[in-house]
């Protein structure tokens, strides 16, 4: 895999995904990131055989894309110049929003196969970054209907 930098969609992998996903109907779009997560659920321990770590990276950030606080992410679909409406999932459910974050923790959690390999430290730190603020999107979707507790006067 190609990478050049610590961002969701920053490798060869995630651009692939990107324009597989523009290629398909939003049915097949759903099936295709739907199958990246089941087999990252299926061969945690091996990912990197089955999946490259930067596909299930990339698969959960256009997730979080199409979630209400996911709006900065979207953005970076676009900078890399796709249209987010090619690849997104409208009204993603939550249930592809929870396997989603699954599969993240699996590729980037504490051992997960995206946080081996960086040259150097700051980078690596930037990886993290990248999949602790996709991780923040999904835990905020989840608690979206949460309602703060009114202050005691």
């Amino acid at each position: 895999m190609g990478t050049w930098g610590p961002g969701a969609f920053d490798n060869d992998d995630a651009l692939d995904l990107l324009d597989t996903l523009t290629e398909q109907d939003e049915a097949r779009r759903r099936q295709t990131l739907e199958r990246i997560f089941r087999e990252a659920g299926e061969h945690p321990e091996d990912l990197s055989s089955f999946l490259g770590p930067g596909e299930v990276v990339a698969a959960a950030a256009v997730i979080a894309a199409g979630l209400e606080p996911g709006e900065a992410v979207a953005a970076e679909i676009t900078g890399h110049g796709y249209d987010p409406e090619a690849v997104l999932i409208p009204a993603s459910t939550s249930g592809l929003a929870d396997a989603a974050l699954d599969a993240l923790l699996i590729a980037a959690g504490r051992d997960g196969a995206w946080l081996q390999g960086w040259v150097d430290a700051g980078t690596a730190l930037q990886a993290r970054q990248t999949t602790d603020r996709l991780a923040s999107v999904f835990y905020r979707y989840q608690h979206r209907h949460e309602q703060e507790l009114p202050l005691e006067p």
